[in-house]
């Protein structure tokens, strides 16, 4: 059976978007050599921050939860060292071009790793990529080991090993450890102290608070899945998929305004049936216009879901539309043998009211003695949310929309398609759809990681939004490959919001020595002179 990433490969290959070379890339943890078994959790490690690194639109890397139900379906424990059989076997079920593994050893204060990229396509093995260091600064090794990496997948990468580990500044390692034990752990009330410990440690943070978010939605402790669901930003990897849980949550405890809210933010850029039932219901339920809309949507995708068909003809029923409820509430009968005695009952009433005495009859018939509250109104909301949605498959779907816009586009040349992202980038600032702007603008620097242009809008949109440190990190990419006074005014304005007016000198000296009469650097100069008569 082919797996995601295999369908994904195969519609790129034959629809022509070639120039892309995507491909298909797993990463395994890496083999510990160092006999110490504290040290187990750097193999886990190694799949986080290389899988990070390496993935983009020419190198898509299997998620860490779709290869955790691949080894399921194989039997094999994620924490288990996998034989050269197993490897394969793994690889091929996940349909991936390379797979990247390797070892690492600790001694006298140095940790070295190895890795190398095994090619299915042959099979072939690279030659062993090292990296050494100390184990403190083990987010910069890997860092190191992700360039090697890149540039043995792509020999023209244009990116220095010292920029590249320069700004890939990872969260605090005692942060990362526990957030990985916490990953690793069987042990529920350990798994929870490693995972809050990490977000404590470094609150910018944002994946260990991720974690416990979806450990207390399966647990059903709603109100706090909640408080962790909402610590997860629109910058955030997990956005979508915390917000779509933190939907549910907001259902669960009946806050139907935020629940709304919460659905619409993945509805803007995903598909899904499961959320438009959610949303229709949340809609239904706080009295807000819309909802007969989003369960028509629903329904239009897929006819055959009872649910959906419920409440529909539910929502129609409310709305004394019988003719339309009792079309819905039978189709969400059909075939269902254990049709619920209170969804029976508003197809009884529907079908009374439709003068269809002898079928309101026979369902009558069907309920053979059950209780149900005479009054119809009385019954409380009978709508059915979907919450089984897993989150392998909603970053599929996420990644298969991602896909199929850059079909859209395959016979555009490289530069031509970097540009498209870039105005793409723009048109979705104007709208104020921040998230897709991040989405194109990360898409242009996946092609050119010296596209200054993308860096700087990034630059921008985390300046606006009080993320200085990132807005620092990206402004400063952009000035490594083109200086312009815009950048360097957006550095000044950065420095002064984090209380280094001094820091803001030098980059208000650069803009101006570029162009003279430029009104914001002009200003800023004037002001830093003001606070300087002023001392």
């Amino acid at each position: 059976m082919k797996t995601f990433f295999g369908i994904l490969l195969s519609l790129l290959m034959t629809t022509g978007l070639l120039h892309a070379q995507a491909r298909v890339g797993l990463v395994l943890p890496f083999e510990n050599e160092t006999r110490d078994p504290n040290l187990d959790w750097i193999g886990e490690s190694f799949v986080e921050v290389l899988s990070n690194h390496l993935n983009s639109a020419q190198f898509l890397v299997v998620d860490r939860r779709e290869r955790a139900a691949a080894f399921d379906i194989l039997g094999v424990s994620n924490s288990t060292i996998l034989s050269n059989a197993t490897i394969y076997k793994a690889a091929e079920l996940l349909d991936t071009d390379n797979v990247i593994l390797g070892r690492y050893e600790y001694q006298d204060g140095v940790l070295t790793a190895t890795a190398q990229i095994l090619n299915m396509e042959g099979p072939t093995l690279s030659k062993p990529i090292t990296e050494s260091g100390p184990l403190p600064g083990l987010l910069e090794l890997e860092a190191s080991l992700a360039w090697q990496i890149q540039n043995q997948l792509r020999p023209d990468y244009p990116v220095s090993r010292t920029q590249y580990v320069s700004h890939r500044n990872g969260p605090r390692l005692d942060a990362f450890e526990s957030y990985i034990r916490g990953l690793l752990s069987r042990d529920r009330n350990q798994k929870i102290q490693y995972l809050r410990s990490a977000s404590v440690l470094d609150p910018r943070f944002t994946e260990p608070a991720f974690a416990m978010g979806m450990i207390y939605y399966k647990d059903h402790d709603y109100r706090t899945a909640i408080l962790w669901l909402s610590k997860i930003r629109s910058p955030d990897p997990d956005y979508l998929e915390a917000n779509y849980f933190l939907g549910l949550s907001y259902l669960y405890q009946a806050q139907y305004d935020r629940a709304a809210a919460s659905f619409r933010v993945v509805e803007k850029e995903l598909p899904l049936d499961e959320l438009y039932n959610n949303l229709g219901i949340a809609l239904e339920r706080s009295d807000r216009p819309g909802s007969i809309f989003y369960f028509e949507k629903a329904v239009a995708s897929d006819p055959t879901d009872r649910d959906y068909q419920f409440n529909l003809g539910y929502a129609y029923w409310k709305r004394d539309d019988f003719g339309q409820a009792a079309e819905h509430l039978l189709a969400a009968l059909e075939g269902n043998g254990s049709f619920p005695p209170s969804r029976r009952a508003i197809l009884i009433d529907c079908l009374g009211k439709l003068g269809r005495a002898r079928e309101a009859e026979q369902q009558t018939r069907l309920l053979a003695g059950a209780v149900v509250e005479s009054d119809l109104t009385q019954l409380g909301d009978l709508e059915q949310p979907r919450d089984e949605y897993d989150g392998v498959s909603f970053r599929h779907l996420r990644r298969l929309m991602q896909i199929q816009e850059e079909l859209k586009h395959a016979r555009l040349s490289e530069s031509e398609h970097i540009d498209l992202h870039f105005s793409n980038a723009m048109e979705d600032l104007k709208q104020g759809l921040d998230r897709q702007a991040i989405q194109e603008l990360q898409q242009v620097i996946d092609y050119n990681p010296q596209d200054a242009r993308a860096y700087l809008e990034l630059a921008k949109m985390h300046f606006r939004t009080g993320r200085n440190d990132d807005a620092l990190d990206a402004v400063t990419r952009s000035l490594q490959w083109e200086q312009s006074p815009e950048a360097f005014v957006l550095l000044a304005r950065i420095h002064l919001a984090l209380g280094k007016p001094d820091d803001a000198l030098d980059p208000i000296d650069s803009a101006l020595a570029l162009d003279p009469a430029n009104p914001e650097a002009m200003k800023l100069k004037e002001d830093q002179n003001a606070r300087a008569v002023a001392r």
